[in-house]
């Protein structure tokens, strides 16, 4: 189903749109005056700022498409972010060089909190998951050297 909020505060239209925009809302319904005499809404999306017109008659089977569009979209759109910026390292120096940068490191970790500790102290990298399908097999922990008993990602939290 569909959730929707009708907003009958007495705020400026722009000072709405701002606040649910911000409030993460994917998909902004208007109805002025002119869009109830055309039979229109007006649609705003979120992930692209588009606004478009869509007859009233549509409504009910056009917005669930929409928001599946929108929903695919934004997946697709973090999972290429998260290819792109997600790192394979087998050293301390790649590791250190990486989070640097902004990215995410994938390595060995040799499953200890000592470790773990050490890593963020010295580059305010957590390890952010542990990825499902993982394969420490002849990893080493790029930390201490010792056998890997997890490949995670590491990177650090904004």
């Amino acid at each position: 189903g569909v959730r929707v909020h009708q907003d009958w505060t007495d705020r400026s239209p722009g000072f709405k749109f701002n606040e649910w925009e911000m409030k993460g809302v994917p998909l902004r319904v208007e109805v002025g005056p002119r869009d109830v005499e055309n039979g229109n809404i007006v649609l705003a999306r979120r992930d692209t700022s588009e606004k478009s017109f869509l007859p009233k008659d549509e409504v009910v089977a056009q917005i669930p498409k929409l928001l599946e569009e929108i929903q695919t979209g934004l997946f697709q759109q973090a999972l290429k972010f998260q290819q792109e910026n997600t790192h394979k390292v087998s050293t301390y120096d790649e590791l250190k060089k990486i989070i640097k940068e902004g990215g995410f490191v994938r390595c060995g970790w040799d499953g200890t909190d000592e470790t773990e500790a050490k890593v963020k102290a010295e580059t305010k990298a957590t390890i952010r998951c542990i990825p499902t399908g993982e394969n420490p097999q002849g990893l080493t922990c790029v930390y201490s050297g010792k056998p890997a008993k997890h490949e995670v990602i590491y990177a650090k939290a904004y």
